[in-house]
């Protein structure tokens, strides 16, 4: 092989790695999006469909109803919001562990 075939292919392993990063970096992107999913708006109101069944099972005192309406809506808006931050968070670390021992193989 002559310097020109050399480079020919030194050239094309690094579009290939370049194409693959960019591949990792809108993943990145993508993982840190704040969208919100039927799974994350059902955790929200089941507490609710929960206290209307155990309302028409038990007789609770209408003052009491509301307080526990607005302690189930933020514990649950609170959580969803948590969890999915954090499975975003935790993925978003395995790609850019991923991102790093890549550059780090390309660099050995």
């Amino acid at each position: 092989m002559d310097n020109d075939d050399v480079k020919m292919v030194e050239a094309k392993i690094e579009l290939e790695r370049i194409s693959d990063l960019q591949k990792y970096k809108e993943e990145f992107d993508k993982l840190g999006s704040n969208d919100w999913r039927l799974k994350d708006f059902l955790s929200i109101i089941a507490p609710f469909g929960l206290l209307l069944i155990a309302n028409s099972f038990f007789t609770i005192e209408a003052e009491l109803f509301q307080i526990m309406c607005v302690i189930f809506f933020a514990s649950s808006f609170v959580q969803g919001m948590a969890t999915a931050e954090s499975k975003k968070t935790n993925r978003r670390m395995d790609l850019l562990l991923k991102i790093i021992k890549q550059d780090q193989s390309k660099n050995t």
